[in-house]
């Protein structure tokens, strides 16, 4: 029978992972960089040397990048993310006071629905700069699904927050997002902590 991972050791390898993530600065690493960096997490040690009792050479890279560094950047996405609230994104970005309604979970985890005292409606969508699009898509789907957000033919406001703890932006780059985005009256706000 083969041997499997007991939770604790998976924990411990996440842990290595995290923490030599961290000191590499993985989210700002090129390409070249992210390869060079898988290599040595393949010859850790602490965290390759471990897996290779339990699977193959090329399992062990798969298992370290979706494993490990996929639930590390999303980590760090969700972190930057939780630097604002909902409310504090409707704040910044209307000048408006808003209470949430609706906060979505599973495949629209991230969107929230928020009204104001004057009865203004808005949707709130968190994503990262990289696919900011997917962000707007999940607005888009919420507010298509649910008919009722859409109060005497006015449709919700919509704003994003986006994470930029894997890219950090220029100016240049936030202005054309947001400039795109306001094309269609689309708000956008950057996260990072």
């Amino acid at each position: 029978m083969a041997k499997t991972l007991t939770n604790a050791q998976q924990k411990t390898i996440k842990e290595a992972i995290y923490k030599r993530a961290d000191e590499f600065g993985y989210l700002t690493a090129g390409r070249a960089e992210s390869g060079r960096f898988m290599d040595e997490l393949v010859d850790d040690p602490e965290i390759g040397g471990v897996l290779k009792e339990y699977m193959s050479k090329e399992r062990i890279r798969t298992y370290i990048k979706d494993g490990g560094l996929n639930a590390y950047v999303k980590a760090k996405n969700k972190m930057a993310l939780s630097a604002a609230t909902p409310e504090d994104t409707v704040q910044k970005l209307f000048n408006c006071d808003a209470t949430i309604i609706q906060k979505c979970r599973g495949k629209n985890d991230g969107v929230y629905v928020l009204r104001s005292q004057d009865g203004i409606i808005f949707v709130v969508s968190s994503g990262t700069t990289l696919k900011w699009e997917t962000a707007l898509r999940k607005a888009l789907e919420l507010i298509s699904r649910e008919p009722g957000l859409t109060v005497g033919g006015i449709t919700p406001r919509i704003c994003l927050q986006l994470s930029e703890a894997r890219q950090e932006l220029t100016d240049a780059d936030k202005k054309h997002i947001r400039t795109a985005l306001g094309a269609i009256g689309v708000k956008a706000t950057f996260c990072r902590k």
